[in-house]
């Protein structure tokens, strides 16, 4: 049976060798958040961290594009903060506490390493189709977070009234939860891109207990279970994440038609032709130029032997891009075409 699935974050810097040309590179940076009426202190101190990381990758960022540019590694600038990312390793030195006005101060100090030997083949990872999509809604999750906190608490500076109060109060609790649920998608993302399964689908599991709703969550679990084989779990977890979209912004549109997609996938692996053929038109219907949708609907309908169909198929990919409709359709058996989180 032929294989097939497609479309599947003030700095002191240090710079050792560790052995052979390999190296490491050291990055300490600090974070401080201001936890206000109604935060809890440990989702106060994981915002001090993550500004702590930010700092750091962005310095990690700049590290990998010269070694890249000196190694001659092609990738674009927005893969370059997924490529430091996913490699990043984070140790924190230091943590503090402190009282400042009426409400405390979480300090964090870290150090983050990013190892040379790492960045080729992360840099193979990264070249997945969503995968940038993926990375900038993690980041924009969490600016809207940010800035959605500091206007609540704000907005509960001026209250006195109890029990408006305690309706605010509620906002930030729900505000907190989403936090943990996109620092748990976070996590599961970067373990999906270094193919460590089991952790992947742990986090991204604590992710949904969080947010039943997360339609990325179950996306990219789906992903995972595919990668496992576990194609029921697979399409269980498409069809969740295609029932919660009811967005229509672009990254929306994107989740929507690679779940199609890769439903069909499942579905093929299956051997549930008819289904596979459906999710691959659905795909196509909000993606007019979705190559790989073309080119895998022709391999089911050559498994269906229904061969003017799949000649169809065949002259929509060439159409739309001659070189790679070609390479793609010439895929050799058991080879998977790879994208999204990589998995293999």
């Amino acid at each position: 049976m032929r294989h097939i699935f497609a479309i599947m974050i003030t700095a002191l810097f240090l710079l050792y060798p560790v052995h052979g040309f390999t190296q490491v590179k050291e990055i300490v940076s600090e974070g401080t958040y201001n936890m206000g009426d109604g935060e809890t202190p440990s989702v106060a101190e994981s915002r001090a961290l993550l500004q702590a990381k930010r700092v750091a990758l962005e310095q990690a960022g700049t590290y990998v594009e010269s070694y890249t540019k000196v190694k001659n590694i092609q990738v674009t600038e927005d893969e370059i903060q997924v490529l430091a990312s996913g490699i990043m390793e984070v140790e924190i030195l230091d943590k503090q506490r402190t009282i400042v006005g009426d409400g405390f101060r979480f300090w964090v100090k870290i150090r983050a390493k990013v190892d040379s030997d790492k960045i080729q083949e992360m840099a193979k990872k990264v070249k997945g189709k969503s995968v940038v999509e993926d990375y900038k809604k993690i980041q924009e999750a969490y600016d809207k977070s940010q800035r959605e906190i500091e206007e609540l608490k704000r907005q509960l500076a001026q209250i006195k009234d109890k029990k408006e109060r305690g309706k605010v109060e509620a906002k930030i609790s729900d505000d907190e939860r989403l936090f943990q649920a996109n620092e748990w998608f976070a996590k599961g993302y970067k373990h999906g891109i270094n193919w460590e399964y089991d952790a992947a689908i742990k986090a991204f599991t604590s992710a949904i207990a969080l947010n039943p709703n997360y339609e990325e969550a179950y996306y990219s679990r789906g992903i995972v279970f595919y990668g496992k084989r576990q194609f029921d779990k697979a399409i269980k977890d498409y069809s969740m994440s295609i029932d919660l979209n009811h967005k229509a912004d672009i990254f929306d549109k994107i989740y929507k038609t690679n779940a199609y997609f890769n439903r069909g996938n499942a579905y093929f692996m299956k051997g549930q032709y008819d289904n596979a053929i459906a999710d691959y038109s659905r795909a196509i219907a909000l993606n007019p130029c979705y190559l790989e949708a073309y080119v895998n609907r022709r391999v089911v309908y050559k498994s269906k032997g229904q061969n003017n169909k799949a000649l169809e198929d065949y002259n929509r990919a060439i159409a739309i891009n001659p070189q790679n409709a070609k390479r793609l359709n010439g895929i050799p058996e058991g080879f998977i075409l790879d994208g999204k989180m990589q998995l293999q």
